[in-house]
């Protein structure tokens, strides 16, 4: 049964995107800073919720949690049997588990909001768990001083009170350098830039016109021609006086302004940030390409980061637990690991590396070369021949 129950209150029916400055976004921060994440994480909700970018960017990076197989590897030098033994356990542990995938994927996303922290849902039966449910990090709140949680039911902002939540309970990831930061600003940036952008269309919508009237005219019939231009204005047709005038200034030019180029500026580094790649990594695959191979390889990168620091925290706070409760004063010989897939030979490669083989006085079996490349070679009889 669930420990940690947010309560609904006003903070749901509160967009924190409706009058958004920057002033209120660096506000958010350095209270998170102080260990108040209430307002920056309903910011980040709102945001991930509203930019098609963001949300792009995260499931790009998230995505390959999604894929990875995991096993339960062995210490090397550790007891054979008691490493069997522990195996055996571990692996029995996590099949156990409903959520395994949609867990991993919620602690990758602590990677943009600083934090994620799981609640340990138990069979009943010992040490095991049936379920690792996130609970939204607006509901937590971190005392720096004491080191401690605490878990607020209304996530209310302001300073941590209430006893502190019990970590056995929880799987806690918190990451050096989250990303809130650079893709929260640059959002705020392109926000500003779309508001300035619609203004500007829909002025320059429709020319500006203005009547001159002539000369002489007195206070009356600056009155009489003010409703004349009005008229004139509102249907394009009308009458003026002997000697009036009219002019028309264009704003379209001020619907011309960079605002595209702003707007793409920040989804870049957004992508930039979240992936290490461009924009086009969240449509295409790249492939083919330097350049896209290039930021393939960054992101498997990160992936491959991300993956291990996943699976520590699993190490940590949920292998140890397992294995003190059946294995009692025994050395860890067993441990869960994801699975993350190198970078796949291309036939160029192995091209290459035959080539470097065959020169250096190796050969390499036909059907082995075959395999590698996808391709049936045949020989070239010499001319002549």
């Amino acid at each position: 049964m669930a420990t940690y129950k947010p309560i609904p209150g006003w903070r749901d029916q509160y967009n924190p995107l409706r009058g958004l400055t920057m002033s209120k976004i660096v506000a958010w921060e350095d209270a998170a800073e102080m260990g108040d994440y209430a307002d920056l994480h309903w910011f980040w909700h709102h945001m991930e919720q509203t930019d098609v970018v963001v949300q792009g960017a995260v499931a790009k990076r998230t995505s390959h949690i999604r894929s990875l197989d995991w096993e339960i590897r062995v210490i090397e030098k550790a007891d054979p049997f008691l490493a069997a033994e522990q195996q055996d356990v571990l692996r029995y542990a996590y099949d156990r588990l409903d959520n395994l995938v949609e867990a991993a994927t919620a602690l990758a996303r602590g990677v943009f909001t600083g934090f994620t922290i799981l609640e340990k849902v138990r069979t009943g039966y010992g040490p095991l768990m049936k379920r690792l449910d996130p609970i939204e990090g607006r509901f937590w709140k971190y005392d720096r001083d004491k080191k401690r949680w605490i878990f607020e039911p209304t996530g209310a902002a302001g300073p941590a009170k209430g006893p502190p939540a019990d970590e056995r309970d929880l799987v806690v990831f918190a990451p050096r350098n989250p990303l809130f930061k650079s893709i929260g600003r640059h959002f705020f940036a392109k926000a500003l830039a779309l508001a300035d952008w619609d203004v500007a269309l829909e002025n320059s919508a429709n020319q500006a016109i203005f009547m001159i009237g002539p000369p002489g005219t007195t206070e009356e019939k600056e009155r009489i021609y003010q409703a004349l231009a009005e008229s004139l204005t509102s249907n394009l047709r009308g009458y003026l006086p002997n000697g009036a005038d009219i002019k028309v200034t264009d704003l379209a030019a001020r619907s011309r302004l960079p605002y595209q180029e702003r707007i793409t500026y920040a989804d870049q580094q957004i992508v930039l940030a979240a992936t290490g790649g461009r924009l086009t990594m969240l449509t295409e695959s790249g492939s083919g390409t330097l350049a896209g191979e290039a930021h393939s390889e960054t992101l498997l990168e990160m992936a491959r980061a991300d993956a291990a620091a996943i699976s520590d925290v699993f190490n940590d706070q949920f292998d140890k637990e397992i294995l003190r409760a059946f294995f009692p004063g025994q050395p860890t010989a067993a441990y869960f690991r994801f699975n993350v897939p190198q970078k796949a030979e291309s036939a160029k490669d192995v091209i290459e590396a035959a080539a470097n083989l065959a020169w250096s006085g190796y050969k390499i079996d036909q059907k082995q070369l075959e395999e590698k490349l996808g391709l049936k070679l045949e020989m070239i009889a010499p001319p002549g021949a």
